[in-house]
């Protein structure tokens, strides 16, 4: 609706169509210090999405933000970018003593869950799942996914033999790919 001329009918009109996409999927333009003025208008907490390196969330979090999510946003924006999951450990080690870390990458399983926690991350996003049990089944559908989630957490932790969260930590995971 927002374009004069569907983007296949020209080279104009896709590049119309592709800037147009560019305008409504973020603001390029904000950086750290806008964090600031953020924190003028709210009290709420502050987290920014999509922190990949460590000079970044140091950055945001010297400027005010309460937490930072690591996250590649599914990684659908630039191919062969660095992997959360191998951001997460670092960038814990840089502000995980004065910011919450969170994790938003891929959790779909109660293992994905204990491997970010014993990574370091305070807690995690989860994506895609929840909407999909929405879509199915309404508000019901989003707790069946969630208690899902819980089960088959819970389970990756007993097979682990932990009986806390408080067991979790890095030497659980293996830094090898095979």
């Amino acid at each position: 609706a927002k374009l004069s001329a569907p983007p296949e009918e020209s080279e104009e009109a896709m590049r119309a169509a592709v800037l147009t996409w560019i305008g409504l999927f973020g603001n390029h333009g904000l950086r750290p210090a806008d964090i600031a003025r953020l924190r003028d208008w709210t009290e709420l907490p502050i987290a920014v999405k999509g922190v990949l390196h460590p000079d970044d969330a140091r950055q945001v979090v010297d400027a005010g933000a309460d937490a930072v999510v690591v996250s590649n946003h599914g990684g659908r924006q630039v191919d062969g970018a660095v992997g959360a999951l191998d951001a997460l450990p670092t960038i814990v080690a840089t502000v995980g003593d004065r910011a919450d870390v969170l994790f938003d990458s891929g959790i779909r399983t109660g293992s994905d869950v204990m491997i970010a926690l014993s990574l370091g991350a305070k807690a995690v996003l989860y994506g895609r799942p929840w909407a999909y049990g929405l879509g199915l089944a309404g508000a019901d559908g989003v707790r069946h996914a969630l208690r899902c989630l819980l089960a088959d957490f819970d389970a990756a932790m007993g097979l682990s033999g932990c009986t806390s969260l408080h067991d979790l930590s890095r030497t659980m995971i293996s830094t090898h790919r095979v």
